[in-house]
């Protein structure tokens, strides 16, 4: 179910592939899922449960950033894509399971079928898309939030 919210453009025979690789983590709440600055080789589902996105910047200033984040949402995608670390640390918000798809399982699948990378890829930037919008609005909601 997570992974139809999440690969939308995917064929339903590569999320179920993806579904068989996938190994799901149970988290408590308040359990870290990410840390910031971790390298994630690993794409990641929230398949139940919430998480809570948050940063601290230089100084140490804390900040919650998007969220939470809940089933469907794909996380860890930056640091997947670009191999740097996390910018964000995401814990678990209650009961959490996370789904990980490990990265030589989605690298088969691209070497099998160049076209899966461009769906895949196209997934994960309207994923990023839709986050880097969620955030634009948290740090500047507009005249309703000074009025």
């Amino acid at each position: 179910m997570a992974l139809e919210h999440s690969f939308r453009n995917l064929t339903d025979d590569e999320r179920e592939t993806l579904m068989q690789v996938a190994v799901g983590h149970a988290y408590g709440s308040g359990d870290t899922v990410i840390n910031q600055g971790d390298r994630v080789e690993n794409l990641m589902v929230v398949a139940q449960g919430m998480l809570r996105v948050t940063h601290v910047f230089e100084g140490g200033h804390l900040s919650e950033f998007v969220g939470p984040l809940g089933p469907g949402d794909v996380v860890g995608e930056m640091s997947f894509v670009d191999g740097q670390g996390a910018s964000a640390t995401l814990i678990a918000d209650g009961d959490t399971e996370v789904l990980t798809i490990p990265r030589n399982a989605i690298d088969a699948l691209m070497s099998e079928n160049p076209t899966f990378a461009g769906r895949l890829y196209k997934d994960l930037l309207l994923h990023l898309s839709r986050r880097l919008r969620a955030t634009n609005l948290r740090a500047d909601p507009g005249p309703a939030a000074t009025g």
